[in-house]
């Protein structure tokens, strides 16, 4: 028996999240069943079957990793035969059979993206400074039996055309907190919260109580471990010719869009 890890891209807009529901269409219920249709997986009680993240409906992942353990021939050809066309697996590594991928990543990185509405970016950059800085969101036992804070290892925003693209990184993060995080942000970009009051917000928690940003716009970026894994060039290949055929798509609706801003 041997065990795998495999990282996968999937569109998360055609999902109702990652994890398996009773109703609804779901990215485990789809590897889960590739892994059967292939035979990679015959008992699910031997496979071990654990992900990274367990991103809600909506949310994309490019990064995202799964584990199993199977006795037969593996390869990314043989389960991406059996994904649906919105999920695709480019790379893969060997792990100890004891390996989770939940609980050994070391870093997780996250992107938000977002249209421009003529925020205030230099309060935005500001209040991200100020949560990168003051937030803290649990803690964690580290290998020497510390307890430590649970902090982002990075937040910056930057504005490229028209969009504002937020990037957040950190060992971990509390559930819906990237996209209560950027509520927050575009909110005192829109003047709706005094760029004073974030430090109030954050050490009484209440940046919890935020509404949640929209989850399409959310996509898990990557995912890193203490070793590397090995990207099959064919996979990755047919991975970006399917992301190019989707810009393409999108570069239609820009132009569509630039048109009316000139009407």
């Amino acid at each position: 028996m041997k065990r795998y890890a495999v990282k996968l891209y999937y569109d998360g807009k055609n999902f109702q999240g990652f994890q398996l529901q009773k109703n609804g269409r779901t990215v485990a219920g789809e590897i889960l069943s590739a892994l059967l249709k292939s035979r990679l997986v015959d008992d699910f009680r031997t496979a071990h079957f654990q992900a990274a993240s367990r991103t809600d409906k909506g949310v994309s992942a490019l990064g995202q990793t799964i584990a199993f353990n199977t006795d037969k021939n593996f390869s990314l050809k043989r389960l991406n035969a059996f994904l649906p066309v919105d999920i695709y697996a480019w790379a893969w590594t060997e792990t100890s059979l004891g390996f989770n991928p939940r609980k050994e990543a070391v870093k997780r990185t996250y992107v938000y993206i977002n249209p421009y509405h003529g925020e205030n970016l230099q309060f935005m950059k500001k209040t991200a400074e100020t949560v990168r800085k003051k937030l803290v969101f649990g803690s964690y036992v580290n290998k020497k039996g510390e307890l430590k804070p649970r902090t982002l290892k990075k937040l910056t925003i930057t504005k490229k055309e028209d969009f504002v693209f937020f990037v957040f990184s950190a060992k971990s993060f509390a559930r819906n907190l990237v996209r209560r995080l950027v509520s927050l942000i575009l909110k005192v970009g829109l003047g709706e919260i005094p760029i004073d009051r974030v430090e109030n917000l954050l050490e009484k928690g209440l940046v919890f109580n935020l509404p949640l940003a929209p989850a399409e716009n959310l996509i898990l970026l990557d995912v890193q471990y203490k070793f590397g894994f090995n990207v099959d060039e064919a996979s990755k290949k047919i991975l970006m010719d399917k992301l190019r055929k989707e810009i393409c798509k999108s570069e239609l609706k820009r132009l569509c869009l630039k048109n009316l801003e000139q009407l």
